[in-house]
């Protein structure tokens, strides 16, 4: 059994349960590498291209297929320290064989060295060294052996060994341990840089929440230089929990981690994967006669329209795909009062800014396995708002139609008209003049002029409506549905109860 692994390691912390991991390379001769727990000799095993063991394995394979890996804790001291798997280390390792390499620089540093060690010494420093030689050779009588002191300044297996960073504040040197955490998370995150960009160009590198002690500029302008190491050919993997970390154009580079009951019913963690060729495939089967459709022409698409918003979906449990900002700005004031706080539960409302892109981001959140609510006005006053709606409804399987009924069902929502013609028939039906006496109020007391700002009105209307203990029978139908879809909380009856 593994003794260098912790119980956490394991399923259940039951360390009967055995760890399997294999990784499938690009190499030119290593194609596989598998750790597996459950054999007698459990270590890295690996295959060569015809699915032969590699034998043997040795550390000089593993250094040229080395992983860089920063994770969450931000260790400081781990990651600079010299050790053989650490980003330091092999970076003082590379450093190290390009010097040995250069033969006449070599040369060159021992000259240099044996001068300076000459400098020092002094004759104190002879005197002291002699004293040693007395002492030693009165306590062994013997003549075997002799005692000198020798400079390991530059030493062989490591010529690097001694070198450390050094931050410097207003031309005072100090060291990384003497200032905050913020500080050493940006150093260790220039270190992973530095060394991707330095060796490799081929690295495969790893980082857990490189978001953290990061503002949102920060995180945004590290993942536009992820990107270049990317470009450079270095493959990086992320786990995070920023939005700013994910391109929703690439599906390909988007792996969704999550814990939930399997078939069996067991807890454990599943993984969600989908490609580009996926979503692809998805656009072309509801527009067929878009012939001119391709990979790129999707991905261009999604960049042109995506927003923050659409990006947290990722990151939820449920996604509510909203025809406009009204809907996006009411429906979380209604769910409070109804005991669904959508932060609560997971739970993102995204403005798709228009129906037209509405079937784009459903399919997106889709292919990805993100559980997905549709909510659409019926209006077809124009040709472009006619087309929506057809094509709207040939993706959630109704019969098509220019202006579909209004309706609420478990999986979409068509609203008559749009959002305030809804609310206000809604309104009205309990209590006449209310609706608009609410909507006339927001305009004062927020000051907008007729007709604009109306997701500021949507939100004022629906916090004076639930404050007086009214909301739309069709909003209620709508967040029931949206309950149905959340998954069950692992360990509990249901997240309701």
């Amino acid at each position: 059994m593994p003794a260098n692994l912790d119980d956490s390691d394991f399923y259940g912390r039951i360390r009967d349960n055995s760890v399997y991991i294999r990784l499938c390379l690009d190499h030119p001769y290593v194609s596989e590498i598998e750790f597996d727990t459950s054999k007698p000799q459990y270590s890295l095993n690996a295959l060569d291209n015809q699915g032969r063991p590699v034998r043997p394995f040795t550390n000089a394979h593993r250094e040229e297929l080395a992983f860089a890996y920063v994770d969450a804790s931000r260790n400081y001291e781990r990651q600079f320290s010299t050790s053989r798997w650490s980003i330091f280390g092999q970076a003082l390792r590379h450093l190290h064989q390009t010097l040995k390499d250069s033969g006449e620089q070599l040369t060159q540093l021992r000259e240099a060295l044996n001068t300076a060690h000459g400098l020092l010494q002094t004759e104190q420093y002879k005197a002291f060294e002699q004293e040693l030689k007395n002492a030693f050779a009165a306590q062994l009588k013997t003549a075997r052996y002799d005692v000198s002191f020798e400079f390991r300044t530059l030493e062989e297996t490591n010529l690097y060994r001694s070198l450390y960073p050094t931050l410097v504040e207003h031309g005072v040197p100090r060291s990384p341990l003497e200032v905050g955490s913020g500080v050493r998370n940006v150093l260790v995150l220039a270190l992973f840089q530095a060394f991707a960009k330095s060796f490799r160009g081929d690295a495969v590198l790893g980082i857990e929440e490189p978001e953290l002690y990061l503002h949102p500029h920060a995180q945004r302008s590290l993942m536009k230089q992820f990107e270049g190491l990317a470009m450079a050919g270095n493959q990086i993997f992320i786990s995070t929990h920023s939005a700013h970390f994910l391109d929703v154009a690439r599906s390909d580079r988007i792996v969704l981690v999550d814990r939930c009951k399997d078939e069996d019913d067991e807890v454990c963690t599943q993984v969600q994967m989908a490609s580009s060729e996926d979503l692809l495939a998805a656009r072309k089967k509801l527009h067929p006669y878009r012939d001119q459709m391709t990979v790129d022409s999707v991905r261009a698409f999604i960049r042109n329209v995506r927003t923050a918003e659409m990006t947290e979906v990722f990151f939820a449990s449920v996604a509510i795909v909203v025809e406009g900002p009204s809907e996006r700005e009411a429906m979380p004031v209604f769910a409070r009062s109804c005991g669904l706080d959508f932060d609560e539960y997971g739970i993102s409302v995204v403005s798709a800014g228009g129906k037209a892109t509405i079937d784009t981001l459903a399919q997106l959140y889709e292919v990805h396995g993100i559980r997905t609510y549709i909510v659409f006005d019926n209006d077809g006053g124009k040709p472009s708002e006619k087309a929506a709606n057809r094509t709207l409804c040939r993706l959630l399987g109704l019969h098509e139609a220019d202006e579909p009924a209004a309706c609420v069902n478990d999986n979409y929502a068509i609203l008559q008209g749009n959002w305030e013609l809804q609310c206000r028939a809604h309104v009205e039906a309990i209590q006449a003049g209310l609706y608009d006496e609410l909507e006339i109020k927001a305009r004062i007391e927020l000051g907008i002029s007729s007709d604009r700002n109306k997701p500021l009105v949507a939100r004022f209307v629906a916090e004076a409506l639930v404050q007086q203990g009214y909301i739309p029978q069709f909003v209620k139908d709508i967040l029931a549905a949206v309950k149905k879809k959340l998954p069950e909380v692992p360990g509990s009856e249901g997240v309701f109860g």
